[in-house]
């Protein structure tokens, strides 16, 4: 790598610093440091991004039939609670109520992923196996919901900010860089590595 590619490695490497402090980086900063050809890649990046979150707010007949199941199940389990605290009797059949709810929903999600496996995106994770998770908190959740329950991923993880596709681009600059060989620094110290362990062979001879 020469002088010319190391100084423009540390430029992109300070250039990443500011966007991940939150620094606003005008856009012929930018196009200075990465080209054209990135600035090109951010705007269609970007583009791609706007799409996904449109189709987020957008889900499926399916997706929406099981945020309606899962609100239920959730008012039902809601409701044993309350009552529990009230030290009320009937909180033990409201429970079995939710449990109940709570496997027909697991049933209904295990049909629409084995029919559209693709659904598997809008979920926070997969249902458990052997069913032990009944609860509202232990169900998969749509990755657009609000719940505290949600734990993100699927498509939700693929939600990127503007400056978040902007460090991308500059990533993959520093990445170009570096494909082409060690940094002089490095040359240098496994050449002088090498010396000395050449040195000490004589010496041993």
């Amino acid at each position: 790598m020469d002088n010319q590619s190391v100084k423009k490695r540390a430029k992109l490497v300070e250039l990443k610093s500011k966007l991940l402090r939150g620094e606003h980086i005008q856009n012929r900063q930018l196009k200075n440091c990465l080209g054209d050809g990135a600035i090109k890649e951010i705007k269609d990046d970007w583009e791609s991004q706007k799409l996904l979150r449109a189709d987020l707010s957008s889900p499926p007949e399916e997706i929406t039939e099981y945020k309606k199941r899962l609100h239920k199940v959730t008012f039902t389990y809601s409701r044993a609670e309350r009552l529990s605290q009230r030290k009320s009797a009937s909180a033990e059949k409201m429970y079995h109520q939710s449990e109940a709810e709570a496997e027909e929903l697991i049933e209904f999600l295990h049909g629409i992923l084995h029919t559209d496996q693709s659904l598997q995106m809008w979920f926070d994770r997969l249902p458990d196996a052997n069913n032990r998770g009944l609860t509202p908190e232990s169900l998969p959740q749509v990755i657009n919901s609000r719940s505290r329950f949600n734990q993100g991923g699927g498509f939700s993880s693929a939600i990127k900010s503007k400056q978040e596709v902007k460090i991308d681009a500059v990533e993959r600059a520093i990445s170009a860089i570096d494909s082409m060989g060690p940094i002089v620094s490095e040359v240098a110290e496994v050449t002088a590595r090498v010396g000395r362990m050449r040195a000490t062979l004589k010496r041993q001879d």
